[in-house]
């Protein structure tokens, strides 16, 4: 039987567990206000990152830069995110996210940033025993999904801060990084380390005091070119690609302040998100990468 997302624990008060998008979090109609808005998205040219692309171009930025590593396919993206949303200007950097100087040029020539997303990730052949995972792949899956972020991150704050006065920053992380998945040996521990980075990169910046907050997510249970390669189709339920990037765009208004440095799920109902606004402030630990009592 295919594994549904909704047979996955989930804090009790969260009721509604979305597979599809829904008007709550529309791009045009969440809160996030795109008007002049520059948009950083790391490995944007298809699946996920496009998905995000896609929702913030919908809600009206001003600018949008992805970068990736195959020129081809960024070619495409951007093609097709041109022609649908003609308002946005769209840049893109063919570079891959380890690559920090390559990182450290791409915030430093775009300018005022206002969103950064880091996306991009690499993962081992997750059919392999572990065992036979080559240390150098493990190596790679942590230097771009840990090292790469962090490089990505710290160049982002020590960057200039736009004319809204606020930089949103946000990790797609994974299920894998809190919730027990086979043969995730190296791609598991590395979202749980990014998770957890985000957390403590939090602790030391807040909305109301430097208008810096951070947040990560998992995005859903996609069915993309890169879970093609290890999943069969018919191993889960899919997911709404179109989910991942509305919730994304919502994620960086201003209704979400209050999950900075936490960790949450695409498909949690974000009504009874904010309903949990209290207990956060309450409850340090509520929503991070830890042990569960």
């Amino acid at each position: 039987m295919a594994l549904s997302g909704r047979d996955i624990p989930r804090p009790s008060d969260i009721k509604t567990y979305h597979t599809e998008t829904y008007a709550r979090i529309s791009p045009k109609t969440s809160g996030f206000d795109g008007k002049g808005k520059t948009i950083v998205v790391t490995g944007g040219s298809a699946g996920i990152g496009y998905s995000i692309c896609r929702a913030f171009a919908e809600a009206g930025v001003a600018k949008i830069v992805f970068t990736s590593r195959s020129a081809g396919p960024q070619k495409e993206a951007k093609e097709k995110l041109k022609t649908a949303y003609a308002d946005t200007k769209f840049e893109t950097f063919q570079a891959s996210a380890d690559d920090l100087e390559a990182m450290t040029r791409v915030i430093q020539s775009v300018g005022p940033i206002d969103v950064l997303v880091h996306n991009a990730a690499f993962s081992p052949d997750q059919r392999v025993p572990s065992k036979d995972i080559p240390a150098s792949d493990v190596l790679q899956t942590f230097q771009t999904n840990v090292i790469a972020a962090y490089h990505m991150i710290t160049t982002y704050l020590h960057a200039a801060t736009p004319a809204s006065g606020e930089k949103a920053i946000i990790a797609v992380s994974s299920a894998a990084a809190n919730v027990y998945i086979p043969q995730q040996v190296a791609y598991a521990s590395s979202k749980a380390a990014l998770s957890k980075m985000i957390c403590a990169l939090a602790d030391e910046h807040a909305p109301a005091k430097d208008g810096v907050r951070l947040v990560s997510f998992h995005p859903g249970i996609i069915y993309t070119a890169a879970a093609a390669q290890f999943v069969p189709k018919e191993a889960f339920e899919w997911e709404d690609l179109d989910m991942t990037g509305d919730f994304a765009v919502w994620l960086a208004g201003k209704e979400s302040e209050f999950l900075h440095g936490r960790f949450v799920w695409a498909q949690w109902d974000v009504d009874e998100l904010l309903a949990l606004k209290e207990k956060m402030a309450n409850d340090r630990s509520f929503l991070k990468i830890g042990l569960m009592y």
